[in-house]
């Protein structure tokens, strides 16, 4: 019999044990589920905001858990923990309990949506609990919030490149060249010696890539940063970072943040300077990543939110949908924050659309 209990702030060290089990266990977890991605970012994030961790347990064991902050300006609302930085926000389970927890952790928030806005961010469609809102909370609002592909990693590189076409196999194969071939140019992945100075590159990197186009970047003010730099250390620690800088003549052109969990390899963003596109840069770090991910053995690379065309070029069998899910009280401002935050959705959906993604060199 499966029951739910809710901790507060002591939820992290409460919880140090058994939830690293959990999401090791857990096919389906990311690194977004991970307790070191979460504390870090509450640590980052979380000021005026009350973390709520919902739990289910069978007897003495926990079998599935999900983090979530409470926030009251300007109105009352509950939302997964991590929003904004991370790309897939879901519960993590013991293997057997999914169905029973998805019904479990719906009807709480079913129960919590009569006193505050429940707003669900990046749940990919596919999994139980989606389902389990839509079966006993039809009204709930859900709209696509992102699309995720992903690649079906073959068992060797030298399949996978006759996927690919022509234009791209030949972009690819730059790294069996000169300057690769004469050690002028390498792909060289960052440790966790040098993961803070690592980031940093990446920082650039990835705001040169976007300058050219008269925009920011995604890595824009010191709270993500800091997360990111103190992430990137967790991560590189526990062999969860696949970070690596492309080097020309020995200086750095450009950067890969990827990332590993279980089987699976997360792209989460890339940068590059773009004096130096006559190489490809952006391409050859992801093609030195695909071939890293197939020959340490892994199932699959996710090229996480975005259904840019780029990705498309990599030949992604697999195409998810994330939903946001959006349930509330028939209160004033409850109504008002849905409404809010779906006209805000919408904008940014344009933005995404307009300005991502059109290419990777």
């Amino acid at each position: 019999m499966i029951r739910t209990e809710i901790y507060g702030f002591e939820a992290f060290e409460k919880l140090a044990a058994t939830w690293p089990e959990i999401a090791n266990l857990d096919p389906a977890a990311t690194p977004f589920q991970t307790l070191e991605w979460q504390r870090t970012w509450f640590k980052h994030f979380g000021s005026g905001k009350k973390p709520l961790i919902w739990t289910a347990w069978s007897g003495h064991d926990l079998v599935a858990l999900m983090p979530f902050v409470k926030v009251r300006s300007p109105w009352r609302a509950l939302r997964p923990m991590g929003c904004g930085p991370s790309d897939y926000l879901q519960p993590i389970v013991r293997p057997g309990f999914e169905d029973a927890a998805a019904a479990a952790l719906a009807e709480f928030l079913v129960d919590e949506s009569r006193k505050r806005l429940v707003d669900v961010h990046q749940l990919r469609e596919t999994l139980p609990l989606a389902a389990a809102l839509a079966e006993i909370a039809p009204e709930a609002k859900a709209f696509e919030q992102a699309t995720c592909l992903v690649l079906e990693l073959p068992d060797t590189y030298e399949a996978y490149l006759k996927e690919l076409g022509k234009s791209l196999r030949y972009d690819v194969k730059k790294l069996e060249k000169p300057p690769f071939t004469d050690s002028r140019a390498r792909v060289t992945p960052v440790g966790a010696s040098d993961a803070v100075a690592g980031v940093d590159f990446f920082f650039e990197a990835h705001k040169k890539r976007w300058s050219k186009r008269g925009l920011p970047g995604a890595f824009l003010g010191s709270k993500i940063r800091d997360f990111h730099r103190e992430w990137a250390v967790l991560a590189a620690e526990r062999e969860w970072l696949w970070m690596s800088r492309l080097e020309l003549e020995g200086k750095p052109v450009g950067a890969i943040y990827a990332m590993r969990k279980g089987g699976t390899c997360f792209f989460y963003q890339s940068g590059f300077d773009p004096a130096h596109s006559a190489i490809s840069p952006g391409t050859l770090l992801v093609a030195s990543t695909i071939r890293r991910a197939i020959e340490e053995g892994l199932s699959q690379f996710d090229f996480l939110r975005g259904d840019e065309p780029y990705k498309r070029r990599w030949k992604p069998q697999s195409s998810y949908r994330n939903l946001r899910i959006m349930l509330g009280s028939d209160g004033v401002l409850p109504k008002l924050g849905e409404r809010w935050n779906r006209a805000a959705f919408k904008l940014e959906s344009k933005v995404r659309a307009r300005f991502e993604g059109k290419g990777l060199r």
